[in-house]
């Protein structure tokens, strides 16, 4: 099909699993050091830091099904309802200043994408036999197959461990957000 699409794939395997570690690490932040690194090196920008990696999130969506022509499953749209309105009330929040409110909505909405990545991980990594004997439902409404890897690289990075990885990095950045609005 595009003969560049496997390049692709690999670079946002890699960047996936970056923001993997990144996600490890913050969370070790938050948990054990009382956000300590968080302040020291990320603080200052964690507006743009969210906003690039929800409208990176949105714009890869996009790319993926708009050029390249993949249709999203109903656990994929599931996934970017919980996506899209953090990359536009992440700008609002950041133009009228709202760390208090702003991250409680974030923390919901991508709790439910993380989850729904989750399970759509899951069910990808189920054998088809096993999918096949209807043993784990997906929401498939016919258009699309949740069970299909636009993208498998390394044999276990697919759409929804991308997808759960930027979910939970979102959440370890709005925990953060959080803790820094309640120590003013």
């Amino acid at each position: 099909m595009f003969f560049y699409l496997q390049a692709i794939n690999v670079a946002y395997a890699l960047g996936g699993l970056t923001l993997l570690l990144v996600t490890l690490l913050l969370a070790y932040d938050y948990f054990f050091s009382d956000s300590r690194w968080y302040r020291r090196l990320l603080a200052r920008y964690v507006w743009w830091i969210l906003l690039i990696a929800t409208w990176g999130g949105v714009a890869t969506s996009l790319l993926y099904s708009e050029y390249f022509g993949f249709l999203p499953c109903s656990l994929c749209w599931l996934q970017r309802i919980a996506l899209y309105p953090q990359a536009l009330l992440g700008v609002v929040a950041y133009r009228v200043r709202d760390s208090v409110h702003f991250p409680i909505y974030g923390i919901v909405l991508s709790i439910f994408g993380f989850a729904v990545a989750v399970y759509q991980y899951v069910y990808q990594m189920i054998p088809s036999e096993t999918i096949a004997a209807g043993v784990v439902p997906c929401l498939a409404d016919g258009t699309a197959d949740c069970g299909e890897k636009v993208i498998e690289v390394f044999g276990f990075v697919t759409f929804p461990f991308l997808s759960a990885v930027t979910f939970a990095f979102l959440i370890v950045l709005y925990l953060n957000i959080r803790r820094s609005t309640a120590a003013l």
